[in-house]
């Protein structure tokens, strides 16, 4: 699905849109083996990117497909423009680049990110539909530290080490709390004071989640969007300091919807 050259060319054989995870297997593990009606048939606006993105960020987005409706995918692609560099968004589309889709209701979170692992050969984001910029930057941010080597999770060529499923559950909660909360703190830096702030606020101790959220918001970046290297430093210096720092999070705990 990272290549846009698919979308022009149209497969003889075409699936339906409306399919379950097995029946949608041949072409997850091969896009060009065949095409999925509105999505890759060369009338989906998948891999089209919104006219104000220009240059290096342009070419970059064409080749991350967004699989949502037409006005949608162009919001997801904007936010992704204004909250990375040139050369972070090359970076999270090189090969096997990345699929974003979206649902109507994913119920008590409003993304998740599926890493690169066995049985995996494309990273994908899922976002509810409509979710604000917060969270579509903070997936995205998930996928960026994969492959800026940044990840808390074991990884290795920017796959998910098998090893991982082996690891002790303390172990395990600890990569979780790690890699989420740090992923907060880059969103936070990198966007402005959102509407509605990352559910993973409501598990600091003793605090409101929206001040708490505000708060990190001054600290990390004075409510400025911050980008590239000034974004990732801004939040790991000031990581220690913040709120979400303290967040409890686990297996058993994750965000929750606000």
């Amino acid at each position: 699905m990272g290549d846009p050259s698919d979308l022009r060319r149209r497969s003889r054989k075409v699936l339906p849109r409306n399919l379950t995870p097995e029946e949608a297997r041949e072409w997850w593990e091969d896009p060009s083996s065949c095409d999925i009606e509105g999505v890759d048939d060369g009338r989906s606006a998948a891999y089209s990117v919104p006219v104000g993105v220009i240059g290096r960020k342009r070419k970059a987005l064409s080749r991350i497909a967004v699989v949502a409706p037409r006005k949608e995918a162009s919001r997801i692609k904007s936010v992704l423009a204004d909250s990375f560099t040139a050369d972070e968004l090359e970076s999270m589309a090189e090969w096997p680049s990345l699929v974003v889709s979206t649902e109507s209701d994913l119920g008590d979170c409003t993304g998740y990110y599926v890493r690169r692992q066995k049985d995996v050969p494309v990273p994908r984001i899922v976002l509810e539909e409509g979710t604000t910029p917060d969270g579509i930057v903070h997936e995205a941010v998930h996928h960026l530290r994969v492959v800026e080597g940044r990840s808390s999770f074991p990884t290795a060529g920017r796959v998910l080490e098998r090893s991982y499923a082996r690891i002790p559950k303390r172990a395990r909660d600890e990569i979780i709390r790690r890699e989420e909360s740090e992923t907060v703190a880059e969103t936070v830096a990198r966007t402005r004071p959102d509407p509605v702030e990352s559910g993973y606020y409501s598990s600091v101790p003793g605090a409101d989640a929206r001040s708490a959220y505000l708060r990190d918001q001054e600290l990390i970046s004075r409510s400025k969007a911050l980008k590239g290297k000034a974004a990732v430093r801004a939040a790991r210096e000031s990581y220690d300091r913040t709120s979400i720092s303290r967040a409890i999070i686990s297996s058993n705990r994750r965000g929750r919807r606000k």
